[in-house]
């Protein structure tokens, strides 16, 4: 008997779950969320954090309308945003709803300022560094399949999914990105027909950012 399977919008209630599916997509294929080590000595958690900077709208990679959650006989099993990349700021947080996540946390004004720097350091703030700027108008971001689910090819439904709404919404060009040494979200990035677009190798991210990194790949599909 097949599976039966659906897509759906996801809504605010749904946020503990994004954010499950947001911390698992950024582990791969360092085991390692980034971040774990700007919240160091702030007593929050990867996904208290995350799941605060949903309820905040303060992503810039995603918020709660931009997501589209896989279900699986009616539980969620996998999910992705797609969204249109802003346009001034391509770093991940919204800096300027740093007070509101804080309020959230109930993180004091120190903790909020020790954070607030650590972030700084690493992305530059309301910047638009080079490696992040966007390939297409239609991005998706923090693709991810509970581990108990994956195997199965749930990862290319929900994708192909994904790639008709921003048909639907007369964009052109999709893009995604994935850090080298992630094989299999490469392998199935490129089962949906996305290409090798651009790739920032280590040497890149040691000589721009002082950091031992593996670089990424962007890739792009034409949506005509």
């Amino acid at each position: 008997m097949e599976t039966k399977l659906n897509t759906r919008k996801a809504i605010i209630a749904d946020v503990p779950f994004l954010a499950r599916i947001d911390y698992e997509a950024s582990l791969p294929p360092l085991n390692h969320c980034f971040w774990e080590d700007i919240l160091e000595g702030t007593q929050t958690t990867a996904l208290q954090f995350i799941e605060a900077t949903l309820r905040k709208d303060a992503s810039n990679w995603g918020n709660v309308s931009d997501y589209l959650i896989l279900e699986e006989e009616g539980k969620p099993v996998a999910a992705a945003a797609g969204y249109v990349p802003n346009s001034e700021d391509y770093c991940p947080l919204r800096l300027s709803r740093l007070d509101n996540i804080a309020e959230e946390l109930n993180w004091s004004q120190e903790i909020t300022k020790v954070f607030c720097d650590r972030y700084m350091e690493l992305w530059g703030g309301d910047l638009r560094p080079f490696f992040l700027t966007p390939q297409a108008s239609w991005i998706i971001e923090s693709v991810a399949v509970l581990p108990e689910a994956r195997g199965r090819g749930l990862g290319k439904v929900l994708l192909r999914a994904l790639l008709e709404e921003g048909r639907s919404q007369q964009h052109s060009h999709a893009g995604i990105m994935v850090i080298n040494g992630n094989d299999v979200a490469r392998h199935t990035y490129e089962s949906v027909g996305f290409r090798p677009y651009l790739t920032f190798h280590t040497d890149y991210f040691t000589q721009q950012f002082n950091v031992d990194f593996p670089g990424v790949t962007k890739f792009g599909l034409c949506l005509n």
